[in-house]
């Protein structure tokens, strides 16, 4: 809830005076992620540690259980951090000249084992896929990997179909992934690459997917655009540059 209050509370910053002088908000965002994550690595540990002595020396079965529950929620929150920590500092691009062809089919691959599909049906239009781009492979690839795995969660049957075009464009390579699923409204659309949100119901999954697909894109020198229509579908446009 923390998390989701401070991505709230940055979202609604504005510039005032000199829109150049101040940061982007995403290196904003990821700077304050990264500073909250160090100062509740500290507290987390000796919370888990002090549970942990506690469990083995416990003969009582009951307190053993409300031990063990201090302790999965402990790690509940160390995954929290995890994901902050990915977000906030992940590691420096190592760009390569790979075939878009390649990326697509190692995304594809990847989403798979993500949403525990062993198929994914893709469709491919290869109109540039021949194209190489000038990237970190495994970063694209990763990132990539979510925009498809929300795709097939988009669907009530995992098995959806989803569209993969590839095009030049005017700022590199463009890739396009087309849903038919349940889309987004409005203001989900405009939060999808917040850290942590969801609109799922409580008990979801961290919201983290779209967000890290936007940081790793923009890391690499490419944009992410959402653009989504209710119960009509939802279409990622990845730019990646080919220099």
């Amino acid at each position: 809830r923390f998390s989701e209050r401070l991505v709230r509370a940055m979202s609604d910053i504005r510039p005032i005076d000199k829109p150049k002088a101040v940061e982007r908000p995403t290196e904003a965002l990821a700077e304050m992620a990264a500073g909250v994550a160090h100062e509740l690595n500290n507290p987390l540990s000796v919370i888990s540690g002090r549970a942990q002595l506690l469990a083995e020396n416990e003969a009582d079965e009951e307190r053993r259980r409300d031990l063990q529950q201090i302790q999965d929620n402990v790690d509940e929150a160390t995954g929290v951090i995890d994901d902050l920590m990915a977000f906030a500092e992940p590691s420096r691009p190592k760009p390569t000249r790979t075939p878009v062809r390649q990326i697509i089919e190692e995304a594809v691959e990847l989403a798979g084992q993500k949403s525990k599909v062993d198929h994914v049906n893709v469709q491919v239009q290869s109109i540039g896929a021949d194209a190489e781009v000038l990237v970190d492979s495994a970063q694209v690839v990763s990132a990539l990997a979510n925009v498809l795995s929300n795709a097939i969660e988009s669907y009530t049957d995992p098995a959806g179909p989803i569209k993969i075009c590839a095009e030049p464009g005017a700022d590199g390579i463009m890739l396009q992934v087309r849903d038919l699923g349940c889309g987004m409204d409005a203001e989900t659309l405009r939060k999808a690459t917040h850290p942590f949100f969801s609109a799922k119901p409580a008990g979801r999954k961290r919201g983290m997917g779209l967000a890290y697909a936007a940081r790793l894109i923009q890391l690499n020198g490419g944009t992410l655009a959402l653009a989504s229509v209710p119960n009509q579908g939802t279409t990622v446009t990845v730019t990646l540059p080919c220099e």
